[in-house]
């Protein structure tokens, strides 16, 4: 796979059965074929299940044309009804704002500041910043549009206040440049420079208004568009005139307003426009001094908006051919096979639960919709990248050069910005190669997330039947909420449920709180503070604060919210550890080989938990093998801790600690260090572990949770002929038993 190969997405990602979905493919061939399954195993490995995806045949194959897709990144704003100016009596026209570059120079491309040029009639007016980080301004002109070169080189991350005078009956172009101090040995600097023009400009423009952009090749493309995207914050921008000798304001825009939105607005007309591409709100500005760090409490200092020139919200490719889902649909992860003779993608979908069903099955499958969104393209592999880790050649696969070719399909939010600047957004309105059945993550040399996440899916298709259990996903918890859950007696969680919104919590803790039996089957659940609009549900926010796993923190001020206006970070922080809810929360990682599970004298002899081990009396340690970092227990990984909310009543079944435990490839994460740092790796610190734990809720529910994300890659081996796929169908199956037991009694 490369940038000629073909690739999609669907959109909506989540669909019900009956409805339509729309299938967006950028192919490079004159035609290709579709065909739809239901799929389960997807990873080919010698002691893997065979990969068992299953055809649909509702749906027929059929053939499509085929057409390139290429999408401009990078975010900026758009006014569309801006402009009544007359050349007959505007004397002058003043644009005046604030703005701080991130990114001078190096981007690559030209960043507009603002553009209103309309480059047909040759009218208009717009100042960028060229590949040497250089002040030009384009003005129309009677015969050709003029260039004006001004000489400051603008520094990075230094605030200056801009204006801009056009002066049509004078024929010249002024720039004022005021320059804040960025520490206390800089003085306050001053530019002022005015260049005759060729002849007489003319302003009116029929285009829309862009700021930090412009407004040329913004829909999908048949090739690559480099991006136009100034990268930095802008405040407080505004464009008066001078007619008749008085001032009048023609745009006044206040961008503290509205945060929580995509709409700008401006004071003086009430016009507004809109955010392209999701650029960063809730960021301080010039006169941000740290009094207040809550935007949603500020009466000044969140007035900026930052724009990246690799913001993606939404790809906006062109719809190739629409799926009409049979109502007979069951829920399920399902993928659109595209083909075009030289190169095939598989394009995943979900399918939800028929709410007109008249039986909700007892177990639902919990697929992290978010969690898939959070790591949707990571760049990690990347060296060219300022966050990345070493590289393997020998790994850089098909979605490894597609990345690599194709900037136009976003970065997670793993990755700093182009500028260094951490993400806060990411989106499903795109292709996201790691989220494909035969993904293989570069970082373990095999299968994370969705790709691993199918094994779940193979293993209940094999307890249960296919029809057996419902699958459901993060949106619509985070959307529906507990009301959704009161249909389930059993849930089941995947490898790696990150990423949970408030609304989830709430939700998880009510269905415990009424008798309901929980399964955490993975590892770093719960973790990170999430936003999820649902008026835009394609796009979530995680603010990286003060602690956890992170890749990059963000600067002070900008930790809560712009969805919610909610203070970011861990849950952990926000008084809310996973351990409260399952009985265990995140400590470590690794990326070495994992370690297997021990199992406790308490757990044998505990009347219910001694049920879960049948057929496991034998078996002093279970999970020293899998097909990701070779045991049961690796990636990341979490341990009971009664200090930070496990139930007193939990009871400890297993734990690395009683099978070698982990090497010291495997560290602490830094909220589980305090000074002196010592002791912090695997074989120095008795914290680092992951622990299988049981316990029993009030209203008769149970919590099972087993520590790792690699769990599932050990419940796979040798086709769930294993310790660890006997463990978890004994805990399953007694899970279902019991809760129906007690919604009879």
């Amino acid at each position: 796979m490369a940038s000629s190969d073909i690739v999609g997405y669907v959109d909506p990602l989540i669909s019900y059965p009956g409805n339509k979905t729309a299938v967006k493919v950028s192919c490079c061939r004159k035609h290709f074929t579709s065909k739809v399954f239901r799929l389960g195993a997807g990873y080919e490995h010698p002691n893997a299940p065979p990969v068992s995806h299953q055809r649909v045949d509702e749906i027929p194959e059929q053939t499509h044309k085929g057409v390139p897709q290429f999408t401009r990144i990078g975010s900026f704003a758009r006014i569309d009804s801006w402009n009544n100016l007359n050349l007959d009596t505007v004397k002058s026209v003043i644009i005046s704002f604030w703005f701080q570059a991130t990114l001078p120079s190096g981007a690559g491309h030209d960043q507009f500041l603002f553009s209103s040029m309309d480059l047909e009639r040759e009218t208009g007016f717009e100042l960028l910043l060229d590949e040497d980080g250089k002040l030009l301004c384009h003005v129309g002109a009677s015969s050709s549009v003029q260039e004006v070169r001004f000489s400051p080189v603008i520094a990075r991350y230094q605030w200056y206040q801009l204006v801009l005078v056009v002066r049509p009956h004078f024929g010249d172009v002024g720039l004022s440049l005021n320059s804040t101090p960025r520490d206390v040995g800089e003085k306050f600097r001053t530019f002022e420079q005015v260049i005759k023009l060729d002849g007489p400009p003319r302003i009116d423009s029929r285009e829309p208004l862009t700021i930090a952009g412009d407004s040329r090749d913004i829909g999908p493309s048949t090739q690559h568009i480099k991006s136009s995207t100034f990268n930095g914050k802008i405040d407080g921008f505004r464009i008066d005139t001078m007619m008749n000798e008085k001032a009048h304001t023609v745009l006044d825009f206040d961008f503290s307003l509205d945060i929580s939105t995509d709409k700008i607005r401006e004071k003086s007309r009430g016009i507004q426009g809109v955010l392209i591409n999701g650029p960063s709100r809730a960021v301080t500005d010039r006169n941000w001094n740290g009094s207040q760090n809550d935007w949603t409490k500020a009466k000044y200092g969140y007035s900026a908006v930052h724009f990246h020139d690799d913001d993606l919200d939404d790809a906006g490719w062109d719809t190739s051919f629409e799926l009409e889902l049979p109502r007979s649909l069951r829920s399920g992860c399902y993928a659109v096979m595209v083909d075009d003779g030289e190169s095939t993608d598989f394009i995943p979908f979900f399918v939800k639960p028929d709410p007109e069903a008249r039986k909700a099955s007892p177990v639902a499958l919990i697929i992290p919709t978010f969690t898939y969104a959070a790591y949707a393209n990571e760049h990690l592999h990347d060296e060219r990248r300022a966050v990345h880790f070493p590289g393997d050649s020998s790994k850089r696969d098909k979605y490894f050069r597609t990345l690599m070719e194709r900037p136009d399909l976003g970065i997670s939010l793993y990755d700093s910005h182009n500028d260094g600047s951490g993400t806060c957004f990411s989106t499903i309105k795109r292709p996201i190669l790691n989220m494909r059945p035969d993904y293989s993550m570069w970082l373990f040399d095999g299968p994370r997330e969705f790709p691993a996440d199918l094994w779940f899916v193979e293993f209940l298709d094999r307890e249960l039947g296919a029809e057996g259990y419902d699958v459901i996903t993060d949106h619509q918890i985070s959307e529906d909420g507990a009301e959704l859950l009161k249909r389930y007696q059993v849930l089941m969680s995947c490898s790696h449920p990150e990423y949970p919104t408030f609304r989830m919590l709430d939700s998880y803790s009510a269905f415990l709180g009424s008798g309901g039996h929980f399964m955490y089957l993975g590892g770093n659940g719960y973790y990170w503070v999430t936003s999820h609009d649902p008026d835009r549900p394609h796009r979530i926010e995680v603010r990286r604060a003060e602690a956890g796993c992170r890749t990059f923190s963000l600067p002070p001020g900008h930790h809560h919210h712009s969805l919610t206006g909610e203070l970011g970070g861990l849950w952990r922080s926000r008084g809310r550890p996973p351990n409260r809810l399952f009985g265990i929360g995140s400590c470590a990682m690794g990326v070495g080989k994992g370690a297997g599970y021990g199992i406790t004298d308490e757990a044998r002899s505990h009347p219910r938990v001694s049920r879960f081990l049948r057929g496991l009396k034998s078996d002093p340690i279970i999970g020293d093998f899998g097909l990701v970092q070779g045991a049961a227990s690796g990636d990341e990984i979490d341990r009971l801790d009664y200090e930070l909310g496990t139930p007193r009543n939990a009871i400890m079944v297993a734990t690395t600690k009683l099978a070698g435990g982990h090497s010291d490839e495997y560290m602490l994460f830094n909220e589980e260090t305090l000074f002196p740092m010592v002791n912090i790796t695997g074989t120095t610190s008795d914290k680092i572990r992951s622990d299988i734990v049981f316990f029993e809720t009030a209203k008769k529910g149970a919590v099972f949770s087993v520590g790792s994300i690699n769990w599932v890659g050990a419940l796979a081996w040798n086709a769930f002929k294993n310790n660890v796929a006997r463990l978890t169908a004994n805990v399953l199956h007694d899970f279902i038993h019991e809760s129906s037991a007690g919604k009879d009694r």
